[in-house]
């Protein structure tokens, strides 16, 4: 291959927001909060892995052509996985266009949250991209595997009616 032919990939996220939380709350309680909230179904998934450390992290598609959400926790015990000013607790994601109304709502809904102390939308300034890379690989990561294992389960169906 050419050197000239080689291209940086790199992921553009002009079409997710971030909402910065700082919360008390467990992240199982925050995440059935949101969840009765915003009538979503954020899900708890393999722990995002940095550095050894796992966080969780939450996932909800909403289908195709509507909305993904992700929430993913910044702290696990002494550990941060990226530190904010203000300190935030957790990030919440929303993938594909929202339109400004909707950002307002959703923002002004989990601050309505009891335990949330503030939430607000955040700018994508180099660390954010960071972030939303890692948080990316993980969701990418999640979505592989749960493929392999649906493929995995088709083919144990697959066997057992073929054993009948």
């Amino acid at each position: 291959m050419n050197t000239k032919d080689r291209k940086i990939q790199i992921a553009s996220f002009d079409d997710t927001s971030v909402i910065g939380i700082n919360s008390s709350l467990p992240d199982y309680k925050l995440a059935w909060s949101i969840n009765n909230k915003l009538s979503i179904d954020l899900v708890r998934y393999d722990d995002l892995e940095f550095e050894g450390v796992g966080f969780s992290f939450f996932y909800y598609n909403a289908g195709e052509n509507y909305n993904v959400y992700n929430l993913v926790s910044l702290v696990r015990k002494d550990k941060v996985l990226y530190s904010f000013n203000p300190h935030l607790d957790y990030l919440f994601l929303i993938q594909n266009h929202l339109t400004a109304e909707r950002r307002l709502h959703l923002i002004q809904s989990i601050r309505a949250v009891e335990g949330i102390g503030h939430a607000f939308l955040l700018e994508k300034d180099k660390t954010l991209r960071q972030v939303l890379e890692t948080i990316g690989d993980c969701e990418q990561r999640m979505i592989d595997k749960k493929k392999k294992l649906n493929s995995l389960n088709e083919v144990r169906r697959l066997a057992r009616e073929a054993m009948r």
